[in-house]
């Protein structure tokens, strides 16, 4: 909870005034009130709290009037909204305007406020974190654009036989004597070794430019690196070297992926009250239609009819709200969960669209790293949307395998696939399957047909699946 957060409570019953404002200060809440609509503005003019409390009807302001003049003046704190029974329906029409929550004066109202007014602060103190998350991205990104001489980007330069010749602001714990005259192969390690001689190698070889995220471990710490290499040429155009720039990527690295984690916790979050409010609610009120059509049948058939229709919707709704909610909070507990939720995104994808689509697996692939499972599922679903949306396939088959150390996820449709000149329709989704496997160290690759369909497949080492 955000410590010691501030609440203005706005309500012209004196007495309901000073006893929730007394049971909130209780739980360690900083408490200012107002008794009118113009008494709270006067104080949001000066200051602002973490939470408004607003009784819905003010003796000299409605909530409506008072929320716009907020707004348009820029006061408008986050707010909950407080309705006596009987205006429900408008208070759920406020929050479209921004409540976070409403709360009903009836018997529980004293009873449940604590608990309602902790559960809104950590939703505003989650929505800080990630917008503070992103500031700090912005920010880390902003210092990788600084000059050369004024950055910790290791500049380099490398003969025919990819010996160092310069080194400006080598990786820490090293010096410039430390690579002149010597390989990769004498730096790091094997596995390291082997991926940069590759990558500069191939510069060598087509004289064309290369850029790719590596890890090299310095000094015992796992660290991230774009390495951007170009071609070094003679006056006769004939490359006898190369020259490059590494980026240490690592704050910008962990910065991603604790946004990536608060992102997933949030959907995750809204999943769940989904599935435990929403679609509680929802059935409360088919079990009430389907009451009414019952007592309706010895009076008018018609009438019966309209709610057997009604109550058909609702449960429409229902299934819809809880697919939504599945798609939201996929995986189960466990290294089973990707393939369990593999399983219920090819169902419910087939529930949902004119497609037939299925899962398979040679046998059970195992992933032990929660986070590795989520971006697999959700690079699988941005890929199941695409072959549906703009592939338009009929059938749409999800893989998940393992072949040697390596694991393969495959979506393969077929749709009618797309064009090297058609990077509009497929842009986006691509960006961020890629973005998502760069995140798991996985390499992502994609083949496609004009009219025959596509297929797009995610590959990764087994040791990033293995538990940490």
């Amino acid at each position: 909870m955000i410590p010691g957060a501030s609440l203005l409570i706005a309500d012209d019953d004196p007495g309901l005034l000073r006893l929730t404002g007394r049971i909130l200060a209780r739980e360690g809440f900083r408490i200012s009130t107002a008794s009118s609509g113009e008494e709270a503005i006067a104080w949001l003019e000066k200051d602002q709290p973490d939470l408004l409390l607003l009784d819905l009807k003010l003796d000299d302001l409605d909530a409506r009037n008072m929320i716009s003049r907020l707004r348009e003046s820029g006061r408008l704190p986050e707010f909950v909204i407080i309705t006596g029974q009987g205006d429900e329906r408008v208070a759920v029409e406020m929050m479209k305007h921004g409540a976070l929550d409403y709360l009903v004066k009836d018997n529980d109202f004293l009873d449940l406020l604590p608990a309602r007014v902790h559960r809104v602060i950590e939703q505003i103190e989650r929505v800080r974190k990630l917008e503070a998350a992103e500031r700090a991205l912005r920010l880390s990104e902003q210092r990788f654009r600084v000059a050369l001489e004024d950055s910790p980007i290791t500049v380099f330069n490398q003969d025919a036989q990819l010996q160092y010749t310069w080194v400006h602001n080598p990786f820490p714990a090293r010096t410039h004597r430390d690579y002149i005259g010597r390989t990769d192969a004498d730096l790091f390690s094997p596995q390291e070794a082997d991926l940069l001689t590759a990558i500069k190698s191939r510069v060598l070889a087509t004289g064309v430019g290369s850029r790719q995220e590596v890890q090299c471990t310095i000094d015992g710490e796992r660290r991230f690196y774009d390495i951007n290499v170009e071609p070094v040429r003679d006056k006769d155009g004939k490359t006898i070297g190369i020259a490059g720039a590494a980026t240490d990527i690592t704050e910008h690295k962990r910065l991603e992926r604790e946004i990536s984690h608060i992102s997933e916790i949030e959907q995750r979050r809204i999943g769940q009250d989904l599935h435990d409010g929403i679609c509680q609610h929802l059935t409360g009120i088919e079990l009430l239609c389907q009451a009414l059509e019952q007592g309706l049948e010895r009076k008018s058939r018609p009438l019966a009819a309209q709610a057997s229709s009604i109550s058909k919707h609702v449960r429409d709704v229902i299934s819809q709200t809880r697919s939504l909610a599945r798609g939201l909070s996929p995986l189960v507990l466990g290294p089973e969960g990707l393939m369990v939720a593999l399983t219920e995104l090819a169902s419910s994808t087939e529930s949902l669209f004119p497609v037939k689509c299925h899962f398979a697996s040679d046998g059970p692939v195992l992933i032990h790293d929660s986070a590795v499972a989520i971006h697999l599922y959700r690079i699988a679903q941005e890929a199941v949307t695409n072959a549906i949306k703009h592939g338009k396939a009929a059938e749409v088959e999800i893989r998940l395998a393992q072949n040697g150390n390596r694991i393969l996820l495959t979506v393969a449709d077929n749709g009618r696939g797309f064009g090297k000149n058609e990077p509009g329709r497929t842009g986006m989704g691509l960006h961020i399957m890629q973005y998502r496997a760069d995140m798991i160290s996985g390499a992502l690759s994609i083949q496609s047909t004009p009219l025959q369909g596509a297929t797009i497949t995610c590959s990764l080492s087994r040791n990033a699946v293995e538990p940490r």
